[in-house]
């Protein structure tokens, strides 16, 4: 059905009939910024299913967007309104039978941060990079109502069907729905219909067959309070493939190789929330209905919905003597059985290994034809024939899969219902714990078993670390290449620190006012327990420090002790040069018996004692013992 709820005219009447399948296509815009949360309710809700961190949420004035961060002459960041994207980008609702569903789409994914960077004129900004994600959302009528589907979804680069294409305006009443059902094909009105000129490229397919344009998935749909995506359910579902440069290269009418947009103005409509920024983008694919219920509450008794799914799978058990049910969207877990040798081997050498979560993306029979259950089939052989188009929950779990196991083939793998029924269960079965656990220490042992060691280190002990032995991620540039962005240091806080701090050494510190100052006034926030981290150059007594060429130092004289400080990338605003233009530190002539003189690793980025001046020694907390993480570069202090 057209999205546009009031007009009659494109609607399709289809007479249900749940025994097969319907095939709906659609097109659809995405051209509305996700509506404001207008009551506490809605704003909890928006908060609980964001996965931006909270803190970065409660403090921003519009959760909606993250711009074009820019800097003025007195060094605060602002936002460029003409070219802002919005966080959320969401469709109108469209109906497919007596189902309301709607796209959603994050242009630089659900897990950007409020001051990422984005397109500019500016030769002096990058270009984005990273993931973009898009999801399909049901809207159920009523708690309870649930759908069986699959889906394709496609993003399109798009223009309007008509002769003023300036803007690339697009919509509601652009929408297309056609139903397909045994063979015969009904279509709604096309009045200056959107098509499709570029479909953008993905990472991967989802499910089968394989696309470099389409995602592929089933799943029931279900509302939120039912949903359970370990038995395959879900009130939205989709994927991060999308390229974050392709899809804002679309939204801006840009090219994503270098960025440069049009000026256009403001993006926003304030009347109707509509995103128009000089490009437009189109949601197109199909929806294949298999069933449809109503009632199905986890409230009711005996339950059902959510509840009821996972009750099946945890009495589920697999064995020889009969056939173990599958249905798309559920995770199944393979296991070791004594007497399956030879059927575990088989599965290996597909790259189905026990104790790892697989999920189930799409389905078919041993005829090609998608279903979504083999309860479906009647036939015990055609059960078996079913084939499952399997993928391993989590992208960091199909890395490890690649470079452990040899991998040389994309995902999904395609396995037989009856090469897999006797030796898998679910997460919600215990049959499951033993293999999953020994399958996370064969993937990484190292990180398991140190995981293991401090979960089971006695109290007392737990305590005396929490006061003298911390952990500390390395949260910036500042100390590249000696420490990188993301870094995990093992820090002894033990008392005195600094009398056990010389030339060259590494420390942790809490900020002087002077720092305070700087970092609050470019609106980022400190707490109580915010530490940095830089290397010790000038002691109590060195004297003639002086800002030299080049923006180095130079103690009593001669060039200050550490790495070669030239060895990482310029940040690309030079915002150092600005800060040392009145920097606090370039010109001292004696240190005080108290005071010691700082410097990052990395001259370009690193705010330091060339900027808010020397640091009091007793700022000084901790010095680092080791590097812990990543595990292929952990190194003790002393090689620092």
């Amino acid at each position: 059905n057209n999205n546009n709820n009031n007009n009659n005219d494109n609607n399709i009447n289809t007479s249900k009939n749940n025994s097969n399948p319907r095939t709906y296509t659609f097109s659809i815009p995405l051209s509305k910024i996700r509506p404001k949360p207008t009551s506490p309710i809605e704003t909890f809700r928006e908060l609980w299913n964001d996965p931006r961190p909270v803190s970065a949420l409660i403090s921003s004035d519009d959760r909606s967007y993250t711009g074009i961060w820019q800097v003025d002459d007195n060094g605060y960041k602002h936002q460029q309104q003409q070219q802002q994207i919005p966080y959320c980008i969401i469709s109108d609702s469209f109906q497919i039978e007596d189902h309301d569903f709607q796209i959603l789409l994050y242009p630089r994914g659900r897990f950007v941060g409020n001051d990422a960077a984005s397109p500019s004129n500016s030769s002096t900004n990058q270009w984005i990079s990273g993931p973009a994600s898009a999801y399909l959302r049901y809207l159920p009528r009523n708690h309870g109502d649930e759908v069986d589907i699959a889906w394709k979804l496609c993003l399109c680069s798009a223009i309007a069907n008509n002769n003023d294409t300036k803007g690339h305006e697009l919509n509601g009443e652009n929408v297309v729905t056609s139903s397909k059902n045994n063979g015969d094909e009904q279509e709604s009105k096309r009045d200056n219909v959107a098509h499709c000129t570029k479909p953008l490229p993905i990472t991967i397919s989802g499910g089968l067959p394989k696309s470099n344009t389409t995602w592929s998935a089933a799943m029931t749909f279900c509302a939120e309070m039912e949903a359970v995506e370990s038995v395959g359910r879900a009130t939205d579902w989709g994927s991060s493939i999308w390229s974050a440069g392709d899809v804002c290269a679309a939204l801006l009418g840009t090219n994503a190789t270098n960025g440069n947009a049009d000026e256009n103005g403001d993006a926003t409509d304030a009347n109707n929330d509509n995103y128009n920024a000089g490009g437009a983008l189109l949601a197109q694919g199909e929806i294949t209905v298999f069933d449809t219920r109503s009632g199905e509450s986890s409230f009711s008794f005996p339950p059902k919905g959510g509840i009821g799914a996972v009750v099946k799978a945890a009495t589920a058990s697999s064995s020889s003597s009969s056939f173990r049910e599958f249905r798309v969207g559920e995770v199944i877990v393979p296991k070791d059985m004594r007497g399956m040798e030879t059927q575990i081997n088989y599965l290996e050498q597909q790259f189905i290994y026990p104790g790892i979560d697989y999920r189930i993306m799409t389905m078919t029979d041993g005829e090609g034809n998608e279903i979504f259950s083999t309860e479906s089939l009647s036939d015990p052989r055609q059960k078996k024939q079913a084939l499952l188009a399997l993928r391993p929950c989590g992208w960091k779990l199909q890395t490890q899969l690649w470079k452990n196991y040899g991998m040389n083939t994309d995902w999904p793998v395609q396995i037989s219902a009856g090469a897999i029924s006797d030796v898998v269960t679910t997460r919600f079965n215990t049959d499951s714990a033993i293999p999953r656990i020994v399958s996370a220490f064969r993937r990484d042992w190292k990180t398991y078993t140190l995981a293991l060691a401090v979960a089971l280190t006695p109290i007392p002990a737990s305590l005396l670390a929490r006061n003298f032995v911390s952990f500390y991620v390395i949260p910036s540039a500042s100390m590249e290449p000696t420490l990188l962005k993301g870094d995990v240091l093992l820090v002894e806080k033990f008392p005195r620190v600094y009398e056990r701090t010389t030339y060259g050494d590494v420390v942790l510190f809490k900020p002087p006012p002077t720092l305070r100052d700087i970092v609050t006034s470019n609106g980022s926030q400190l707490s109580s327990t915010s530490l940095f981290v830089k290397r010790v150059v000038g002691l109590p007594g060195d004297g003639d420090i002086r800002l030299v060429d080049n923006n180095e130092v130079t103690i009593n004289s001669k060039p200050s002790i550490g790495p070669n400080r030239e060895l990482c990338a310029d940040e690309p605003l030079r915002l150092i040069d600005r800060l040392l233009e009145n920097g606090k530190g370039k010109d001292i002539d004696r240190l005080g018996e108290d005071e010691v003189y700082v410097l990052g690793d990395c001259k370009a980025v690193s705010v330091d004692s060339r900027v808010f001046g020397t640091l009091p020694k007793e700022n000084i907390v901790g010095k680092p013992l080791a590097r812990i993480w990543p595990l292929d570069r952990v190194k003790l202090s002393g090689d620092f």
